[in-house]
């Protein structure tokens, strides 16, 4: 019954007002008088002129009841707010509107259309739209960009400064998803739950694929809290929301190039050596495009260029650049294309951190005197050949310091970013926790087994930072004796590929004669690769990440010296343990590099947090503007709040030392495809009126329908003669309000005259 109510009426629960209408009826029910008759002789002449004018009485009483009545049941009505369905006829009330503007400012809507970007002529729509709208609608507007901002709303400001907001936002560096803006402006609808008649969704975008399809071609789906959000405002088969698509057309040669990223070749980048940068760019154009320029910029300056001669359609090519940086510290790199039609995926950018050195801390567990005789001799001399000579050169940037097992307790592991255990028999209990945090803020920790380990201590005592479990040790410890060599087939890990791609190194030369066997353990974790492995098929080493730093443990079963294999011995044993070395290491400059959307992560060494939680971060953005970061004490870092720009961000790091490091925030280029996605093929995947079973490919399933939704092109009066067809239905409430002020003045004159006993 309430939902036939609901049909008809915008607050059918006020209906219940009309009850009101019995109060006179029960007034005059309860003031009707017992009396006793008395027949006395005055009488006779009262009860003479009573009957005379009984009868008339009775009717202007009966006339003033009803009046009294229709008021009550009158008012209520209108305050339930009645509106017929269009085409009833007789009442031409025009019902009053909550209309959603969602306005697309992904990065897309800046490509240029005679020269201006779509986005000033989706501004202007959308002001158009809000200005025909009268004193009693209301009207939200959105942005979507990826995620979408509530920009401003009539409910919270004057429409004049609601235009002044639209006319003054910015295209962002994001992505658009539009099944999901959508839901965002049900859920705004749901909230306001605003009481007028009209519901309407008018969003204003371009007419790119990106914004309907996932890579691969595949539809963008609303799920969870979207799914919810569009079946509540979808609810009331009476108030269903008018969505209204302005798919607002690009250029005919929408051909494009965008730049995908910028990575450095190896992540420890020295100081004084040469430097590899490698571009990607991608074309987004219907044939080749000849000769593009790339330039390379580091700290603002151009430091070279390159010309790709041709790049095909969907194959990104490869631009490689070479520099050397003069001196440690933070810098800022970009690499940048010449302008075309979308400008703003021309720049890709990336902060790095030239070092002077590495450190890695080499923890000996079996110190000797003589050269080559303690367990990390060997492993320290293929690291740096020649150590610290090597480094002042400027040609390698790993500086391994070796101390004795018996010292680990009073190592300060902020200071490294790479701690490799060599034989490690016996780790304080307090270290090992110190181990466990060292990980998870992403050191990385190596760990080589050998005779002073015992697999059950090392298993019990690590058993949150072990990949695999330690079992028996097998072989035999007779150089001479039988030999297992690593495999060569199925390698897939990044370090090894790399070490493959040397010629005449095979890994198969590598042989083991005494190891201990890496069990997995019984609950399978899916951050637990195997990194080598033996022809037989047992895994030789295997690693794990922690923590949400990327933190890393790599575990081999064999030794680091030659005690238990020929590794030191070969040619391989040192490229094999640079490519793994540099690969472990995780610079803390990765975290400061984002794309649109995240959050930029900062490291800070613990001697440093009391200056900097006394002082605090400000993080300044590509525009000059500064934002405070929040610092996690416990997790010895800084987190930014989410990247809304694309570009090079900087921040003063206060502390012993207080020096400024440099973030870099991109975007993400699937926007960067112009290509147009027609009508035909977005219907194809919303559902058909009275489909009920749920089509799991669709945007919306079959929440809503193709009879809910329009798709309009960039003339704004047919929108708007779109919009007014689909009116559903015309409110009457202030006709019934005139009704019930004419009542009032009908019922005032008509109780004073029928009181008037002169008559």
């Amino acid at each position: 019954m309430f939902t036939f109510f609901a049909n008809f009426f915008a607050n059918p629960v006020l209906l219940g007002g009309a009850a009101a209408g019995s109060i006179p009826i029960v007034i005059h029910l309860l003031n009707r008088q017992r009396f006793k008759k008395v027949v006395w002789a005055a009488m006779h002449w009262l009860w003479a002129s009573y009957k005379k004018s009984k009868r008339r009485v009775q009717i202007e009483q009966l006339i003033l009841l009803l009046i009294r009545i229709l008021l009550l049941v009158l008012l209520a009505t209108a305050l339930a707010r009645p509106a017929l369905q269009q085409g009833i006829g007789l009442l031409t009330g025009q019902a009053s509107t909550h209309r959603i503007i969602v306005l697309d400012n992904s990065f897309s809507m800046g490509q240029l259309v005679g020269g201006h970007p779509l986005f000033e002529k989706a501004k202007q729509s959308a002001v158009d739209l809000v200005e025909k709208m009268s004193a009693s609608d209301e009207v939200d507007v959105l942005l979507a960009n990826g995620t979408v901002d509530e920009l401003t709303s009539t409910s919270l400001m004057p429409k004049k400064d609601v235009l002044d907001r639209i006319r003054t936002a910015a295209l962002s560096d994001g992505g658009t998803d539009i099944p999901k803006s959508i839901a965002a402006a049900c859920r705004v609808l749901t909230k306001r739950n605003s009481q007028n008649a009209r519901r309407e969704i008018v969003l204003i975008t371009d007419q790119t694929r990106a914004g309907w399809e996932q890579p691969g071609h595949q539809p963008k789906r609303i799920s969870g809290d979207d799914e919810s959000a569009v079946a509540s405002a979808f609810s009331n088969p009476q108030r269903r929301p008018k969505i209204l698509i302005m798919r607002l057309p690009g250029e005919k040669e929408c051909d494009n190039l965008a730049a995908v990223k910028l990575e450095v070749d190896e992540k420890v980048v020295p100081a004084r050596a040469d430097t590899q940068f490698i571009g990607t760019v991608a074309c987004f154009a219907a044939s080749a495009q000849k000769n593009v320029r790339v330039k390379l910029k580091v700290d603002g300056e151009e430091v070279a260029s390159e010309t790709i001669a041709s790049i095909a359609p969907d194959k990104p090519e490869s631009v490689i650049f070479h520099y050397v940086f003069p001196e440690a510290g933070s810098h800022s790199v970009a690499m940048e294309l010449d302008n075309d039609i979308l400008p703003a995926d021309n720049t890709a950018f990336l902060a790095v951190d030239v070092e002077d050195q590495m450190r890695v801390l080499c923890v000996d567990g079996q110190q000797r005197v003589g050269p080559n005789a303690s367990v990390m001799d060997f492993f320290r001399q293929a690291l740096s050949p020649s150590k610290s000579e090597e480094i002042n050169a400027g040609k390698m940037p790993l500086f391994p310091e070796v101390i004795s097992d018996s010292a680990l307790g009073e190592a300060n592991l902020d200071n490294y970013r790479l701690v490799v255990l060599g034989n490690v028999g016996v780790i304080p209990a307090e270290k090992v926790q110190s181990l466990v945090q060292f990980v998870k803020r992403g050191g990385a920790l190596w760990i080589f087994v050998g005779d002073k380990v015992d697999p059950a201590i090392y298993n019990k005592e690590l058993a949150e930072l072990l990949p695999m479990t330690l079992g028996e040790k097998v072989g035999s410890d007779d150089p001479d004796g039988p030999k297992e060599s690593l495999s060569d087939k199925d390698i897939d890990h990044p370090a090894i590929r790399k070490f493959k791609g040397i010629r005449g190194l095979p890994l198969s030369h590598l042989q083991v004669f005494q190891r201990m066997k890496l069990l997995p353990k019984p609950e399978p974790d899916p951050s637990v690769r195997t990194v080598l492995s033996y022809e037989n098929g047992e895994p030789a080493a295997a690693e794990k990440t922690i923590g949400e730093n990327g933190g890393r443990v790599m575990l081999f079963g064999t030794t680091v010296d030659k005690s238990w294999n020929n590794w030191p011995g070969k040619n391989h044993y040192m490229p094999l343990m640079n490519f793994i070395a540099l690969y472990l290491i995780q610079p803390s400059y990765l975290e400061r590099n984002k794309f649109y959307g995240e959050r930029f992560v900062l490291q800070i060494p613990r001697q440093d947090l009391g200056e900097v939680r006394r002082t605090g971060i400000r993080l300044v953005d590509p525009s000059g503007e500064a934002a405070s970061m929040e610092i996690l004490t416990e997790l010895s870092r800084a987190e930014s709040t989410t990247i809304k720009k694309a570009g090079i961000y900087t921040a003063e790091i206060p502390g012993e030392k207080k020096h400024i490091v440099h973030f870099a925030a991109n975007r993400n280029t699937d926007e960067s495809d112009l290509s147009v996605i027609d009508d035909r093929e977005i219907l194809s995947f919303i559902a058909r009126e009275g489909e009920t079973k749920p089509d799991q490919t669709g945007y919306f399933k079959t929440l809503i329908t193709q009879s809910d939704l329009e798709l309009m092109g960039d003339d704004l009066k047919a929108v708007e003669e779109s919009l007014k067809k689909s009116a559903g239905s015309r409110e009457i409430w202030r006709w019934l309000a005139g009704m019930v002020l004419a009542l009032l003045l009908v019922e005032s004159f008509l109780a004073r005259r029928f009181g008037d006993f002169t008559r």
